[in-house]
């Protein structure tokens, strides 16, 4: 019996690398890791029938924020959501087909101006509670990580009622309701703001704002529709002491104005290589990503030298391993745990060979 050993508390590498520190191992968790390639997932899918089943249980949220820390072993949970789950309370109706389908999108200043404020204990109390459930599940060197759309991401969505390419209908919305746009999205960073405290209040250890309708604007439109809402939304949630992650899909030309939000982590598609993106952000901001998810899918030699390859351009800065966007379907589970045991191994050794941990560098 070892008393000391049983007691210790093992430290978590993602959070360690949240804090701009470079752990002994690199730590990985994967976007969209909590579905997609797991034939657990896929079974309980089939039995439930529905998407909104599954988020609205606790119980089957749950399980399903679980599998990958148990059956892959990355360093991190993600909550099993949606990104539009908090459009729902504010009285934007959508069902799944399969993505979400909004019978009543936002296309006037009326509509903004129907909008409910979001109540989380009476409006979103299953999703609590799959927080307090899972963080109460997870092992203590595993935390839980929150999260929601940013303000434009999600009113992307509202004005556009379904999955787009290119967003034309907001896009077109932007020069015809300049007014609505504002208050939407006024609405929409009250509405975050309470959504991420929350999740926070209830026990996620970090929070990662997606923004994945970005990459169309241009820099002008950034700094006037994306940077004020976000930079609000990090000042509320300062108070909350939990580290926060701005992932922005296609937005490598937008990285000098992401840098004013001081983020603690700032997650990376595969469009720009982490060396010129930590040039942009400077040494205090850790980065995370970038393997592209099509990697994958391609053969293992190749998609191991491409995880090598990013671990080595990183070097000693520190960095959370993840995708550049979500995981595809199709990717097998033998070929992500492939991914995750290679980014563990490898940098593990290469941080042997330069002495142990690198620090801020």
């Amino acid at each position: 019996m070892l008393p000391a050993l049983v007691n210790e508390v093992i430290p978590s590498p993602f959070i360690a690398a949240c804090n701009g520190e470079s752990p002994a191992v690199t730590p990985i968790w994967l976007m969209r890791q909590a579905g997609r390639t797991l034939p657990q997932y896929r079974e309980i899918r089939e039995q439930t029938g529905s998407l909104q089943v599954m988020f609205k249980s606790p119980d089957i949220a749950t399980e399903i924020t679980l599998m990958p820390v148990d059956l892959l072993k990355v360093d991190a949970a993600i909550l099993f959501a949606d990104l539009v789950t908090p459009l729902e309370p504010l009285g934007l109706n959508f069902r799944y087909d399969p993505g979400p389908i909004f019978s009543n999108p936002v296309r006037s200043n009326d509509d903004v101006e129907k909008l409910k404020p979001l109540d989380m204990e009476s409006d979103l109390s299953f999703l609590l509670q799959t927080v307090r459930q899972v963080c109460a599940a997870l092992p203590p060197h595993v935390p839980l990580i929150g999260y929601g759309g940013g303000p434009l991401t999600l009113a992307s969505w509202a004005v556009e009622g379904s999955s787009s390419k290119d967003f034309s209908t907001f896009r077109c919305f932007m020069y015809s309701e300049p007014v609505a746009v504002d208050k939407l999205l006024d609405r929409l960073t009250d509405a975050l703001i309470i959504y991420l405290r929350a999740q926070v209040d209830a026990g996620a250890k970090a929070l990662q704002i997606f923004d994945t309708s970005i990459g169309w604007l241009s820099a002008r439109d950034f700094e006037r529709l994306v940077l004020p809402y976000l930079k609000r939304v990090f000042a509320e949630l300062e108070s909350s002491a939990v580290p926060y992650i701005y992932f922005g899909l296609g937005a490598s030309h937008l990285l000098p104005l992401i840098r004013q939000l001081n983020a603690d982590v700032v997650s990376i598609d595969w469009r720009i290589s982490l060396s010129q993106a930590y040039e942009v952000l400077g040494k205090g901001t850790t980065l995370q990503g970038n393997l592209d998810p099509c990697a994958l899918l391609g053969a293992k030699e190749n998609m191991v030298s491409e995880a090598k390859r990013i671990i080595d351009d990183v070097g000693d800065r520190p960095h959370i391993f993840n995708l550049g966007h979500g995981l595809l379907p199709g990717t097998s589970v033998d070929q992500v745990r492939l991914l995750v045991d290679t980014v563990h191994d490898y940098s593990a050794k290469l941080k042997t060979e330069r002495g142990g941990s690198g620090g801020n560098d």
